[in-house]
């Protein structure tokens, strides 16, 4: 089960690694999140995770 990185702001797996070594920096190429937090989750997971995401935004649409 092959796992992916992904962005903890807007959930997507456009993510690349900006700098090494220890701490890690990690750039979402969607919407420029910077930072060593990373989630990292199955496909599976990812499509729970948007589905939960769509079904909030739907929740708050006045």
């Amino acid at each position: 089960m092959r796992k992916f990185l992904v962005c903890p702001v807007c959930y997507s797996k456009n993510v690349e690694l900006e700098a090494g070594g220890v701490s890690g920096k990690f750039q979402c190429k969607d919407c420029g999140y910077v930072g060593s937090f990373i989630l990292e989750m199955t496909e599976g997971e990812h499509a729970e995770v948007l589905k939960a995401k769509e079904k909030t935004y739907e929740e708050k649409k006045p």
